[in-house]
């Protein structure tokens, strides 16, 4: 086989692999609609009645001793409620505008949990171990992070490119939520959506949504891949493509002090199922399952 076609072949792959390694990239959005999560609690104690005996009744004693009417916050117990408290907690972050440093970055598995090579094993290997050498580690990226002065116009806190942190109403779409008081007194939330298959992300600055996904976390766009496999180098050797992203199990973790309602932290991860199958040069390509991680952690918050 000619060494310029296998040279081109994999750099399609290692490009096409790169763009799926930038699954943590930008996400849109905006309306949402914040869950009221206080209740007022009243309580009064009126004096006994008595009936005289003429029958009319009469207050032996006026007492109305008054409760303090403090509201007092329920604690979320349904995927409703943490929903909403998660909305909320999110939503005021993005109006307060702290200083804030962001980290990304990704892991693609090769075990035999996650990757599953059904033709031309091989090649497709070779070419996905590449293509890690274009992703980020942990240690890399917390060595570089991204910071972020107070006052600035949040638009890569999360969801990305939008005026709102959370723009996800159906409580339906959520696999599990948890509200958990910890040891410090601080609180945690986190979600963690159904399946989705092929999502798109929010447009930029959009009130609507294209997918439930996109609209907590910034999947890659599938159009926008397509239009890369369309054109240049790719589209020269491959043909038949076809492939799909899952993205399966991808949770959201707030960190915040209840009383100050400020946010500490922010944990996301996103993990997505890529299959997918073409022909190149006379190969059938077969790729059944490979895992691919995402992650994006927020930290060092600053009022």
């Amino acid at each position: 086989m000619n060494y310029k076609k296998i040279l081109a072949v994999i750099l399609a792959l290692v490009c096409v692999a790169a763009l799926l390694s930038a699954c943590g990239g930008k996400t849109p959005g905006t309306e949402t609609t914040t869950a009221q999560q206080t209740t007022e609690a009243e309580s009064t104690t009126a004096a006994p009645e008595t009936t005289s005996a003429e029958g009319e009744t009469e207050t032996e004693t006026e007492t109305e001793t008054e409760t303090a009417k403090e509201e007092e916050k329920k604690t979320p117990e349904t995927k409703e409620e943490i929903l909403a408290a998660y909305t909320e907690i999110m939503n005021k972050a993005k109006k307060d505008a702290p200083g804030f440093k962001e980290i990304m970055y990704q892991s693609l598995p090769d075990d035999a949990n996650s990757r599953v090579i059904s033709s031309g094993k091989t090649f497709v290997n070779a070419a996905l171990n590449l293509a890690g050498n274009f992703m980020t580690d942990e240690e890399s990226a917390r060595k570089k992070p991204d910071t972020f002065e107070k006052g600035g116009d949040m638009h890569l806190w999360p969801v990305k490119y939008n005026k709102e942190g959370c723009l996800l109403t159906d409580a339906g779409a959520l696999k599990d939520a948890k509200y958990e008081e910890l040891p410090d007194g601080n609180v945690r939330i986190t979600i963690v959506l159904n399946s989705e298959t092929n999502p798109e992300p929010t447009p930029d600055w959009s009130s609507k949504p294209q997918s439930k996904t996109g609209s907590v976390f910034a999947p890659l766009s599938k159009k926008e891949i397509d239009k890369n496999l369309n054109g240049g180098v790719v589209s020269a050797v491959f043909s038949d493509v076809n492939y799909s992203l899952t993205y399966h199990d991808c949770s959201s973790s707030v960190t915040y002090n209840p009383e100050t309602m400020r946010v500490i932290s922010i944990d996301q991860v996103c993990h997505v199922t890529i299959s997918g199958s073409g022909r190149t040069l006379g190969t059938t390509l077969a790729v059944e399952k490979q895992e691919l991680v995402n992650y994006l952690k927020i930290y060092d918050v600053r009022y």
